[in-house]
């Protein structure tokens, strides 16, 4: 063979290695963090991963909260990514959960996050008592 189709042959792993980390770290979500300055790490999206949390559906809602400037009322911002990881493997509503902080933002009124996802838990248990009931 000729140093040429060895040296493509030994770039081929690198370069599919290479695309399947930048496909499964989905590095946009990494860069949409550093636009709100929102600690989004490749370990946390790797963990979100392996909790089978969709990483675009929780670091695209904290976005979307950190670009509308809702006070949140965290002690600090990196508790954000945790608390909504926390809300949806709790079985909760994240899209709800922002567009209720988004909603009181709007209305003007003081809502936390933390008690945003406490009636969305509440929502969810009601709905599923209703199933439940319905069936019986």
């Amino acid at each position: 063979m000729d140093p040429v189709t060895l040296v493509l042959l030994m770039l081929v792993p690198e370069i599919l290695f290479i695309l399947f980390l930048l496909w499964y770290l989905r590095l946009h979500l990494i860069f949409k963090g550093i636009e709100v300055k929102l600690a989004v790490t490749p370990a946390a999206l790797i963990g979100m991963r392996l909790r089978r949390v969709n990483p675009d559906l929780i670091v695209l809602n904290a976005v979307k909260l950190l670009k509308a400037g809702v006070n949140l009322q965290l002690e600090n911002q990196e508790d954000l990514l945790p608390t909504l990881e926390a809300h949806h493997l709790a079985g909760g509503n994240v899209a709800r959960v922002t567009a209720a902080l988004l909603e009181a933002k709007n209305r003007a009124a003081s809502l936390s996050i933390k008690e945003a996802c406490a009636i969305d838990l509440k929502m969810v248990c009601e709905e599923e008592r209703r199933n439940n009931s319905a069936r019986s």
